[in-house]
């Protein structure tokens, strides 16, 4: 799916920082509480999860764009996270993926997700990008309805 940036909707004003070095662990134990019990869980560790992070952060599948990606701190842990690599650098096919959007499912239907999407994008738009892609399962239905509800829409 992509996002066409020029219509996405405005920025909320959320409290949330960047992502730092030292949030890996707490980003890892984030992804499994988001993922299990979802069409998305394979029965990955923690362990698995941290080496997922570390994938992102050191650039295995794409630049990751620390300063394009948000977290929300909470009681006891990371509420949400959004994480934002660059894939295809330097070619003309290049383009902003969110790798990563999760939340904990204490904190599910609260607009966390959707308001670190859109800090995301407002941070891209800063730095000059017009897209933002992302892939999910078709079977994902509530990760579907809130990117459609965000302006996602089907690429190609």
């Amino acid at each position: 799916m992509v996002l066409d940036l020029g219509s996405a909707p405005a920025s909320t004003d959320l409290a949330c920082r960047t992502v730092a070095p030292s949030d890996k662990e707490a980003l890892a134990a984030l992804m499994l509480d988001a993922y299990q019990g979802t069409v998305d869980y394979e029965g990955e560790s923690l362990d698995d999860a941290l080496r997922e992070i570390d994938h992102v952060c050191l650039g295995s599948y794409g630049r990751f764009l620390s300063d394009c990606s948000f977290l929300l701190d909470g009681d006891g842990g990371i509420s949400s996270a959004c994480l934002v690599i660059l894939l295809n650098e330097g070619k003309p096919d290049e383009i902003p993926l969110l790798a990563f959007s999760m939340t904990r499912k204490q904190d599910h239907r609260r607009g966390l997700a959707a308001a670190l999407i859109l800090r995301s994008a407002a941070a891209l738009i800063e730095k000059g990008y017009a897209r933002l892609a992302l892939v999910v399962t078709a079977d994902n239905t509530p990760a579907r309805r809130l990117y459609e509800k965000l302006g996602f829409r089907p690429l190609g």
